[in-house]
């Protein structure tokens, strides 16, 4: 997943596929998991294989080591661009997707397991998840305004997260927040121990996934489509798979009559 264009290696981002789950790593744990111009493209393009991937019902986003999910873009390829008089890439410009946009709109739940410090774009990715996991002692925050950058994802997004005064005071500050706070905030939903970490992520996934993969696409479809949208225009919007009319609706209720676990087949 790279080419000759963009510097870097293949195992900059990790991809595995296991027991449904797709498991998608920034493998830059020298750089605290900072992104490359490769690490954006791998990234995306995981994203966009896990999407188009039946056998994958959920998604899990996460870095390598322990000190860091993502510190943002990463500053020193930033610098060469700059000293070399080339212009950084502008968000939502060029021949590529957005990797955020990605994210957003892979119809299937995301899971940010917040390994370590997620700032800046790292912030953006955990912003652009559904469920977002953090080990006790991590922080998030979009300190782009202490580096001259935008957020452009971030600006537009968190004020439609959390209350638009708080979620102002963190852009303009740029602060670093304790992931116990973003909990507080509704901006993370567990914050667990170092030591239970691994097996919380599991846990909740063991959840999901015993739940209809096409209700939990639906959901998922409905939600990024219809964000924004007048309620009585959301309700007709009718986008994602049709679980009314699924195997698995008529599974579902077999399973439920004879008291079994259902066995759904994902269509």
């Amino acid at each position: 997943m790279s080419d000759g264009m963009l510097a870097g290696t293949a195992d900059e981002v990790l991809y595995e596929v296991k027991d449904r789950v797709a498991w998608i790593t920034i493998n830059r744990p020298e750089r605290r998991n900072a992104m490359s111009r490769n690490t954006v493209r791998l990234l995306t393009e995981a994203f966009v294989e896990a999407g188009e991937d039946p056998d994958v019902w959920a998604v899990v986003i996460t870095g390598t080591g322990d000190k860091a999910f993502c510190a943002g873009g990463d500053m020193k390829e930033m610098d060469d661009i700059a000293k070399a008089g080339r212009q950084v890439h502008t968000p939502m410009t060029g021949m590529y997707r957005a990797l955020l946009e990605v994210m957003l709109e892979t119809y299937k739940p995301v899971i940010a397991a917040i390994n370590g410090h997620a700032l800046a774009g790292g912030c953006e990715i955990v912003l652009a998840s559904d469920i977002r996991i953090a080990v006790e002692g991590s922080t998030i925050g979009l300190t782009e305004a202490k580096r001259g950058m935008g957020a452009n994802f971030g600006s537009v997004v968190l004020p439609r997260l959390i209350p638009r005064a708080l979620a102002m005071d963190l852009l303009y500050t740029g602060r670093m927040v304790p992931v116990a706070e973003a909990k507080e905030l509704g901006l993370v939903n567990q914050v667990v121990a170092r030591e239970e970490f691994k097996s919380a992520v599991q846990t909740y996934l063991d959840g999901i996934l015993a739940n209809s993969p096409v209700s939990l696409r639906r959901y998922k479809e409905m939600a990024t489509k219809s964000w924004g949208m007048p309620i009585a225009s959301a309700l007709r919007l009718n986008v994602g798979p049709n679980p009314y009319t699924s195997e698995d609706r008529a599974e579902g209720v077999r399973a439920f009559l004879e008291k079994r676990a259902p066995q759904w087949k994902n269509r």
